[in-house]
């Protein structure tokens, strides 16, 4: 027979044995501290300078003094000594300085019940499989008296570094206004073939959608937006990308005050331009109409050799030419332009 209890390990009285009530009164005192467990803390590694005779603590790891080497035990203050009692799996203990319960799971002791408020000074999250792996949570940039709510999207996802540099993976969806104030901020950073959206919501129809580039500038300043740029190519000379501007439907109005239009080559109504005939057009009439006042077209040419004329061709055939020719005439055009038959 054991001289000991199985749970609680509480001291028997055995048979023939003398002063039984130094046995009896060892056991009662383990009752009286293990039934209806109720701990003051249990953050503390060192024994509190002045305890009161029952109190009772779980003491935390890296335990020191008279407490060393009793880590995550319970232990009590009985007649001038501390006494440790070695839990069991299943013990439940309320925590005072906490106001919470907790459950001993074997390696850890657990918070369990009802949702309860939890100092952030004690609360953290430890890994099940590897308890050095912990995450803490600080309250203290919230303002006074205030209350804050985090709702969990319905989805299982990933928690986000809003602060200094942060990569998002997957679709992210963001309601309401979205600002990025940082001096330079990047959306579409992909090497392959991507595409990125910007005010692409359907809209019932008579709603209006705004999108604006380089708004909100003061006055003098200046807003650039550059679509496309130069890079340098596997041989070191620099490739320029052509950058496609598809529009689903016509644009009515373009309007803004002014503009100043640096385009190489500009083809419009479906031609391409060249290198030649950097302005090109196709269409069934040109209106040059004044702007209150006369209007003046103005043909300029570079030297007193050249021509600034306006040539008629059939199929791209010269037919007539009139303007300011250059002083000299080659046999070939006056040929033409003394065969009035041939002006077709």
């Amino acid at each position: 027979m054991s001289d000991i209890s199985p749970h609680l390990l509480l001291p028997c009285i055995l048979a023939a044995q003398t002063q039984k009530h130094f046995t009896h009164n060892e056991a009662l005192r383990l009752l009286d501290a293990v039934v209806h467990l109720s701990v003051l803390d249990r953050d503390l590694t060192a024994p509190p300078a002045t305890p009161a005779d029952g109190d009772r603590y779980i003491v935390a790891s890296g335990a020191t003094g008279l407490w060393a080497g009793w880590d995550l035990n319970v232990t009590t203050w009985v007649d001038g000594v501390w006494m440790r009692l070695v839990q069991r799996p299943g013990w439940l203990a309320w925590i005072a300085d906490e106001a919470s319960v907790a459950v001993w799971t074997g390696p850890i002791w657990k918070l369990v019940g009802v949702p309860q408020d939890v100092s952030d000074a004690i609360f953290s999250l430890v890994n099940d499989a590897d308890p050095t792996k912990r995450e803490l949570f600080s309250l203290s940039g919230i303002s006074a008296a205030t209350t804050r709510t985090f709702t969990l999207p319905n989805t299982s996802s990933e928690l986000a570094i809003l602060a200094g540099t942060q990569t998002f993976t997957g679709n992210k969806t963001f309601s309401g206004t979205v600002t990025a104030s940082a001096a330079t901020a990047t959306i579409g950073t992909s090497a392959a073939t991507s595409t990125y959206g910007m005010g692409t919501g359907t809209t019932t129809t008579g709603v209006t959608k705004t999108v604006n580039l380089g708004t909100g500038g003061a006055s003098g300043s200046n807003s650039v937006v550059n679509i496309g740029s130069a890079t340098s190519g596997a041989d070191g000379t620099t490739v320029v990308n052509t950058p496609t501007a598809t529009s689903a439907n016509a644009v009515t109005t373009l309007g803004m005050p002014q503009a100043n239009l640096t385009a190489q080559l500009l083809g419009l109504g479906g031609v391409t331009a060249d290198s030649t005939s950097r302005l090109s057009l196709n269409a069934s009439a040109v209106l040059l109409n004044n702007a209150a006042a006369g209007n003046e077209v103005t043909v300029n040419k570079a030297a007193a050799a050249n021509d600034a004329a306006f040539a008629f061709k059939t199929g791209f055939s010269a037919r007539a030419l009139i303007g300011l020719l250059g002083t000299t005439i080659s046999a070939s055009r006056s040929a033409r332009m003394a065969q009035p038959g041939t002006l077709a």
